[in-house]
């Protein structure tokens, strides 16, 4: 057995006795995933761009779930003309979802986005904004600085202000709107090729939390009252996850908002694991698992400061 499928493996054992069809989630770990991408709207209409594509792939398709995620059977779109120039971003499905549960919200405000680097979320939070309002992308890496600032540039971000520094230590600064799409065990992009590079154990989850939490209160702490936190991970992990989100809501006086989107299957927070019982208002969390949408997993929690 191969290194990769035994972490697969592994992860299926661990986290099927949370899901509701242990077989299909099996199965759907077992499956690559197709390239998806959306149109950057900034640069052209969405249209006009995805009636070019088809001269290359007839069958791209659309998720009934967001309107601008489409779907290839092809594998090199990074090669198309359309990337090149920027109308189009290659991006997971699930990495899309956390613009989209604050929608309500992104018109000609002010957000920041405390882990940015590569730039998915900034230039996608950049189009629905029209390059109005301010967004300031932050990363703690230098060595991610420069993917970040290629795709604003490629993309054509005119709204967004990039800064380095580790977010637990930035100065406080007043948004409408934070998204911590925090660094994480990545476990629920296992069906990308070779991206989980090994199975983790209990110290690395723990190490992971503390991170997380810091990342998410100093957020917290900065947020002015009626502001919007988003907390986001790509990990099936609630260690890293509702367990992140019920320490903060210890800590803070904070609302949980119920979150969904039409067409998008998706189940609510877990509140125990591993013999530890989270704060109930975890459930108002989204978990968005592989096999019920044929995606990656991925966990959202909305909040707003009292």
């Amino acid at each position: 057995m191969d290194k990769y499928q035994n972490i697969r493996n592994n992860i299926i054992d661990k986290y099927s006795c949370l899901v509701d069809d242990e077989s299909k989630f099996a199965d759907s770990i077992n499956i690559p995933l197709k390239q998806s991408f959306r149109v950057n709207t900034l640069k052209e209409e969405k249209k006009t761009v995805i009636n070019k594509l088809k001269e290359y792939d007839s069958t791209i398709k659309t998720t009934e779930w967001n309107d601008n995620a489409h779907i290839s059977e092809l594998n090199n779109l990074g090669s198309s003309l359309e990337h090149f120039v920027g109308q189009i971003y290659i991006q997971e499905l699930t990495s899309m979802i956390p613009p989209l549960v604050v929608k309500d919200l992104i018109k000609e405000i002010k957000v920041i986005d405390c882990c940015a680097a590569p730039g998915s979320k900034t230039t996608q939070i950049a189009a629905m904004m029209d390059n109005k309002g301010h967004i300031i992308a932050n990363d703690a890496r230098h060595a991610r600085l420069k993917s970040l600032r290629g795709n604003l540039d490629r993309l054509g971000v005119t709204n967004t202000s990039v800064t380095l520094r580790d977010f637990k230590s930035f100065p406080n600064t007043k948004a409408d709107l934070y998204f911590v799409d925090a660094p994480c065990s990545s476990e629920g992009t296992i069906r990308k090729k070779n991206t989980v590079a090994r199975t983790w154990k209990e110290n690395d989850y723990l190490r992971f939390n503390k991170l997380q939490n810091g990342l998410l209160s100093k957020a917290c702490e900065m947020a002015p009252s009626g502001s919007t936190i988003v907390y986001s991970t790509c990990t099936f992990s609630p260690d890293e996850n509702e367990k992140v989100v019920s320490e903060t809501l210890e800590k803070y006086d904070l609302k949980m908002k119920n979150i969904s989107i039409e067409n998008l299957r998706s189940e609510s927070g877990i509140t125990e694991w591993n013999n530890e019982s989270y704060n109930s208002e975890v459930k108002k969390c989204m978990r968005v698992w592989p096999h019920h949408n044929d995606t990656d997993a991925f966990f959202i929690a909305r909040m707003e400061k009292c």
